[in-house]
Protein backbone atom coordinates (compact mmCIF):
# COMPACT_ATOMS: atom_id res chain seq x y z
CA UNK A 1 0.00 0.00 0.00
CA UNK A 2 1.26 3.47 -0.86
CA UNK A 3 2.17 5.89 1.91
CA UNK A 4 -0.33 8.72 2.40
CA UNK A 5 0.93 12.31 2.26
CA UNK A 6 -1.65 14.85 3.40
CA UNK A 7 -1.62 18.27 1.74
CA UNK A 8 -2.05 21.15 4.19
CA UNK A 9 -2.50 24.00 1.69
CA UNK A 10 -6.26 24.18 2.10
CA UNK A 11 -5.94 24.42 5.87
CA UNK A 12 -3.86 27.56 5.41
CA UNK A 13 -6.35 28.85 2.84
CA UNK A 14 -9.18 28.50 5.35
CA UNK A 15 -7.16 30.35 7.96
CA UNK A 16 -6.41 33.15 5.52
CA UNK A 17 -10.06 33.42 4.48
CA UNK A 18 -11.10 33.88 8.09
CA UNK A 19 -8.37 36.37 8.87
CA UNK A 20 -7.55 34.57 12.10
CA UNK A 21 -5.09 32.10 13.59
CA UNK A 22 -7.33 29.12 12.98
CA UNK A 23 -7.27 26.53 11.66
CA UNK A 24 -3.55 26.15 12.35
CA UNK A 25 -1.79 23.89 9.80
CA UNK A 26 0.71 22.85 12.46
CA UNK A 27 -2.01 21.56 14.79
CA UNK A 28 -3.81 19.84 11.92
CA UNK A 29 -0.51 18.22 10.92
CA UNK A 30 -0.19 16.71 14.39
CA UNK A 31 -3.66 15.17 14.11
CA UNK A 32 -2.87 13.88 10.63
CA UNK A 33 0.25 12.13 11.90
CA UNK A 34 -1.54 10.67 14.93
CA UNK A 35 -4.13 9.18 12.58
CA UNK A 36 -1.44 7.33 10.62
CA UNK A 37 -0.45 9.44 7.63
CA UNK A 38 3.13 8.95 6.53
CA UNK A 39 3.90 12.43 5.23
CA UNK A 40 2.95 16.09 5.15
CA UNK A 41 2.95 18.29 2.07
CA UNK A 42 2.60 22.04 1.59
CA UNK A 43 3.11 24.57 -1.17
CA UNK A 44 5.04 27.81 -1.15
CA UNK A 45 4.77 30.32 -3.97
CA UNK A 46 4.12 33.92 -4.74
CA UNK A 47 1.02 34.03 -2.56
CA UNK A 48 1.96 30.98 -0.43
CA UNK A 49 -1.73 30.01 -0.36
CA UNK A 50 -1.80 31.53 3.08
CA UNK A 51 1.05 29.27 4.16
CA UNK A 52 3.48 31.21 6.33
CA UNK A 53 7.20 30.80 6.85
CA UNK A 54 6.37 30.23 10.51
CA UNK A 55 4.27 27.20 9.50
CA UNK A 56 7.09 25.64 7.52
CA UNK A 57 9.63 26.10 10.28
CA UNK A 58 7.34 24.71 12.98
CA UNK A 59 6.38 21.74 10.83
CA UNK A 60 10.06 20.97 10.37
CA UNK A 61 10.65 21.16 14.11
CA UNK A 62 7.56 19.30 15.31
CA UNK A 63 6.66 16.92 12.50
CA UNK A 64 7.38 13.24 12.99
CA UNK A 65 6.85 12.09 9.41
CA UNK A 66 8.28 13.09 6.03
CA UNK A 67 7.90 16.80 5.21
CA UNK A 68 7.53 17.67 1.52
CA UNK A 69 7.61 21.31 0.45
CA UNK A 70 6.42 22.18 -3.06
CA UNK A 71 7.95 25.37 -4.44
CA UNK A 72 8.96 26.99 -7.74
CA UNK A 73 12.63 26.84 -8.80
CA UNK A 74 13.31 30.45 -7.82
CA UNK A 75 16.12 31.76 -5.61
CA UNK A 76 13.80 33.13 -2.91
CA UNK A 77 12.17 29.77 -2.27
CA UNK A 78 15.32 27.72 -2.71
CA UNK A 79 17.01 29.82 -0.01
CA UNK A 80 14.09 29.24 2.35
CA UNK A 81 14.22 25.51 1.68
CA UNK A 82 17.94 25.44 2.45
CA UNK A 83 17.26 27.25 5.73
CA UNK A 84 14.41 24.96 6.79
CA UNK A 85 15.76 21.72 5.27
CA UNK A 86 12.60 19.68 4.69
CA UNK A 87 13.02 16.01 3.87
CA UNK A 88 11.87 16.56 0.31
CA UNK A 89 11.44 19.53 -2.01
CA UNK A 90 9.16 19.14 -5.02
CA UNK A 91 9.78 21.70 -7.73
CA UNK A 92 6.61 23.00 -9.37
CA UNK A 93 5.76 25.58 -12.00
CA UNK A 94 5.82 29.25 -11.04
CA UNK A 95 2.65 31.03 -10.02
CA UNK A 96 0.82 27.89 -8.96
CA UNK A 97 -1.94 27.82 -6.37
CA UNK A 98 -1.17 24.36 -5.05
CA UNK A 99 -0.19 21.25 -6.94
CA UNK A 100 -3.78 20.19 -7.54
CA UNK A 101 -4.59 23.39 -9.40
CA UNK A 102 -2.47 23.14 -12.53
CA UNK A 103 -0.46 20.86 -14.72
CA UNK A 104 3.01 19.67 -13.93
CA UNK A 105 6.29 21.43 -14.52
CA UNK A 106 7.55 21.17 -18.11
CA UNK A 107 10.82 19.46 -17.21
CA UNK A 108 11.59 18.41 -20.78
CA UNK A 109 12.18 22.00 -21.90
CA UNK A 110 13.93 23.13 -18.70
CA UNK A 111 16.60 20.54 -17.92
CA UNK A 112 19.57 22.97 -18.12
CA UNK A 113 17.72 25.47 -15.92
CA UNK A 114 16.67 22.87 -13.36
CA UNK A 115 20.01 21.10 -13.00
CA UNK A 116 21.79 23.80 -10.91
CA UNK A 117 18.71 24.31 -8.71
CA UNK A 118 18.51 20.60 -7.99
CA UNK A 119 22.24 20.38 -7.32
CA UNK A 120 22.04 23.29 -4.87
CA UNK A 121 19.27 21.58 -2.92
CA UNK A 122 21.01 18.22 -3.02
CA UNK A 123 24.20 19.81 -1.71
CA UNK A 124 22.12 21.10 1.19
CA UNK A 125 21.07 17.58 2.07
CA UNK A 126 17.57 17.83 0.59
CA UNK A 127 16.10 15.22 -1.74
CA UNK A 128 14.46 16.74 -4.81
CA UNK A 129 11.37 15.72 -6.74
CA UNK A 130 9.70 17.26 -9.78
CA UNK A 131 5.95 17.56 -10.28
CA UNK A 132 5.45 16.35 -13.85
CA UNK A 133 2.71 15.09 -16.10
CA UNK A 134 2.62 11.27 -16.43
CA UNK A 135 4.41 11.32 -19.78
CA UNK A 136 7.56 9.30 -20.54
CA UNK A 137 9.46 12.34 -21.84
CA UNK A 138 8.76 14.30 -18.65
CA UNK A 139 9.83 11.47 -16.36
CA UNK A 140 13.04 10.95 -18.33
CA UNK A 141 13.75 14.69 -18.22
CA UNK A 142 13.38 14.68 -14.44
CA UNK A 143 16.01 11.97 -14.21
CA UNK A 144 18.37 13.86 -16.54
CA UNK A 145 17.95 17.00 -14.45
CA UNK A 146 19.17 15.12 -11.39
CA UNK A 147 15.94 14.64 -9.45
CA UNK A 148 15.69 11.72 -7.05
CA UNK A 149 11.92 11.45 -7.43
CA UNK A 150 8.90 12.47 -9.46
CA UNK A 151 5.43 13.45 -8.31
CA UNK A 152 3.15 12.38 -11.14
CA UNK A 153 0.32 14.87 -11.59
CA UNK A 154 -2.96 12.96 -11.38
CA UNK A 155 -5.29 15.84 -12.20
CA UNK A 156 -6.42 14.56 -15.59
CA UNK A 157 -7.18 11.19 -14.01
CA UNK A 158 -8.87 12.57 -10.91
CA UNK A 159 -10.99 15.11 -12.76
CA UNK A 160 -11.94 12.88 -15.70
CA UNK A 161 -15.60 13.22 -16.63
CA UNK A 162 -16.20 9.66 -17.80
CA UNK A 163 -14.90 6.14 -17.23
CA UNK A 164 -13.18 5.84 -20.61
CA UNK A 165 -11.15 9.01 -20.10
CA UNK A 166 -10.27 8.02 -16.56
CA UNK A 167 -9.15 4.60 -17.73
CA UNK A 168 -6.90 6.09 -20.39
CA UNK A 169 -5.36 8.50 -17.90
CA UNK A 170 -4.83 5.68 -15.43
CA UNK A 171 -2.83 3.75 -18.03
CA UNK A 172 -0.61 6.80 -18.48
CA UNK A 173 0.08 6.77 -14.74
CA UNK A 174 0.92 3.08 -14.82
CA UNK A 175 3.31 3.52 -17.74
CA UNK A 176 5.00 6.62 -16.33
CA UNK A 177 5.48 5.02 -12.93
CA UNK A 178 7.13 1.98 -14.50
CA UNK A 179 9.51 4.21 -16.44
CA UNK A 180 10.32 6.17 -13.31
CA UNK A 181 11.13 3.04 -11.36
CA UNK A 182 13.35 1.71 -14.17
CA UNK A 183 15.26 4.99 -14.11
CA UNK A 184 15.84 4.65 -10.37
CA UNK A 185 13.41 7.37 -9.35
CA UNK A 186 11.11 7.31 -6.36
CA UNK A 187 7.58 7.73 -7.69
CA UNK A 188 4.78 9.63 -5.94
CA UNK A 189 1.40 10.66 -7.37
CA UNK A 190 -1.05 13.42 -6.51
CA UNK A 191 -3.32 16.22 -7.65
CA UNK A 192 -7.10 16.03 -7.78
CA UNK A 193 -7.29 12.68 -5.99
CA UNK A 194 -10.27 11.92 -3.77
CA UNK A 195 -11.76 9.05 -1.81
CA UNK A 196 -13.32 7.55 -4.94
CA UNK A 197 -10.22 7.74 -7.11
CA UNK A 198 -7.18 7.29 -4.88
CA UNK A 199 -7.25 3.52 -4.32
CA UNK A 200 -6.37 2.40 -7.88
CA UNK A 201 -3.44 4.83 -7.96
CA UNK A 202 -2.22 3.69 -4.57
CA UNK A 203 -2.26 0.10 -5.78
CA UNK A 204 0.13 0.73 -8.67
CA UNK A 205 3.23 -1.17 -7.46
CA UNK A 206 5.75 1.46 -8.54
CA UNK A 207 3.97 4.34 -6.77
CA UNK A 208 5.35 4.63 -3.25
CA UNK A 209 3.17 7.50 -2.01
CA UNK A 210 -0.04 9.31 -2.88
CA UNK A 211 -0.72 12.96 -2.02
CA UNK A 212 -4.26 14.01 -1.08
CA UNK A 213 -5.22 17.48 0.09
CA UNK A 214 -8.50 19.19 -0.73
CA UNK A 215 -10.80 16.16 -0.59
CA UNK A 216 -9.39 15.06 2.76
CA UNK A 217 -9.67 18.51 4.33
CA UNK A 218 -13.21 18.82 2.97
CA UNK A 219 -14.11 15.47 4.51
CA UNK A 220 -12.51 16.55 7.78
CA UNK A 221 -15.04 19.36 8.12
CA UNK A 222 -17.70 16.65 8.47
CA UNK A 223 -16.02 13.86 10.43
CA UNK A 224 -12.90 15.42 11.92
CA UNK A 225 -9.28 15.32 10.78
CA UNK A 226 -8.29 12.01 12.33
CA UNK A 227 -11.33 10.11 11.06
CA UNK A 228 -10.90 11.59 7.57
CA UNK A 229 -7.33 10.28 7.50
CA UNK A 230 -8.34 6.88 8.85
CA UNK A 231 -11.07 6.59 6.21
CA UNK A 232 -8.61 7.33 3.45
CA UNK A 233 -6.10 4.84 4.84
CA UNK A 234 -8.80 2.17 4.89
CA UNK A 235 -9.63 3.03 1.30
CA UNK A 236 -5.99 2.68 0.29
CA UNK A 237 -5.82 -0.67 2.07
CA UNK A 238 -8.79 -1.93 0.06
CA UNK A 239 -11.13 -1.88 3.03
CA UNK A 240 -14.42 -0.05 3.32
CA UNK A 241 -13.48 3.61 3.65
CA UNK A 242 -16.32 5.57 5.19
CA UNK A 243 -18.18 3.94 8.06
Amino acid sequence: MSVLFVGLDHVATLRQAGGSRDPDPVIVAGLVELAGAGGLSLTLGRDRNGMQERDVRLLRETGRTVLNVCLPPLDEWVKLALAVRPDLVTLVSEGREGFGAERGLDAEDRVPELQPVIETLRSGGIAVSLLVEPAPAQVKAAQRAGAAAVLLHTGRYGWAGDAATRGAEFEKLVNASKIGRKLGLTVHAGGGLGYQTVAPVGQIPEIEAVHVGHSLIARATLVGVEEAVRELLRTLAGEEGRR
